[in-house]
């Protein structure tokens, strides 16, 4: 069999990249922005003389991050020859797969990603973003001689368990606007009910149903999520300690 080259389709992955991370840095620079008109005039100085330097950096891993994942996408590529499947990253290495070994392949999707999954006793090996997918599916299935088979299950993330998580943010909102309730327990308020709201968020994103990657477990979603949900979460607490006067130091005698 002639060689057979794939290419990532990158333009696809640069797009939806460039989506995911505005959104995130444009939710740190709101809270960022938000608490910082939260608190007196004296404090704000401080305050983002902290958490300034924080979002420079979240910048900078994420263009840095944006940078590398385009780059492997644009200098890697899959090649089929003689009885094997090359998969080559952006620095030359490559994962080789003898066709003959594989026992099962699947076909689903991976965060809007079209994937094929191939596993041999050994490993498993998941192939996502290629340019042409339905001609690479169908050179692997024929190469091989197993047909690959589609899963079509959908990961939902709203479902009556993980709505259950919420339930103490609903039960706040409710006693905030019992008559005369917040008027007996000063803490039934605006704020302390954000900052429930994102406690019961960070307890979602823990529990957060995600389809394996089977490459790199550490980096997914609900990690950067979690971390948003909690630099948000750090905001928060310091925006009520700086309105209750905690970091105001007490004038010396």
């Amino acid at each position: 069999m002639s060689k057979k080259i794939f290419s990532y389709n990158v333009e696809s992955f640069r797009k939806k990249l460039i989506i995911r991370t505005s959104l995130v840095l444009s939710m740190f620079l709101l809270f960022l922005i938000y608490n910082t008109f939260q608190l007196p005039g004296s404090e704000r100085g401080k305050f983002l003389m902290i958490f300034t330097p924080l979002f420079f950096l979240l910048v900078w891993f994420m263009k840095k991050n944006f940078s590398k994942q385009v780059d492997i996408l644009k200098n890697g590529r899959v090649e089929i020859e003689g009885g094997m499947l090359k998969q080559f990253d952006s620095g030359g290495s490559c994962a080789s797969i003898r066709l003959k070994d594989i026992e099962k392949i699947t076909q689903d999707k991976f965060r809007s990603y079209d994937r094929l999954v191939i596993e041999t006793k050994e490993k498993i090996y998941p192939i996502v973003n290629i340019k042409d997918f339905t001609g690479f599916k169908e050179t692997v299935e024929s190469s091989a001689n197993v047909k690959a088979e589609l899963d079509e299950t959908e990961i939902s993330f709203f479902t009556i368990r993980t709505a259950l998580f919420f339930v103490p943010s609903l039960v706040f909102v409710i006693a905030l606007y019992i008559p005369n309730l917040p008027i007996r327990f000063p803490f039934l308020n605006k704020e302390t009910g954000m900052l429930f709201f994102n406690i019961n968020l960070i307890v979602f994103f823990l529990y957060m149903p995600e389809k394996k990657n089977y490459i790199l477990p550490g980096f997914s979603l609900k990690r950067r999520m979690l971390f948003i949900s909690l630099m948000v979460f750090f905001f928060q607490v310091y925006t009520a300690l700086s309105k209750a006067g905690f970091f105001v130091s007490e004038p010396k005698i």
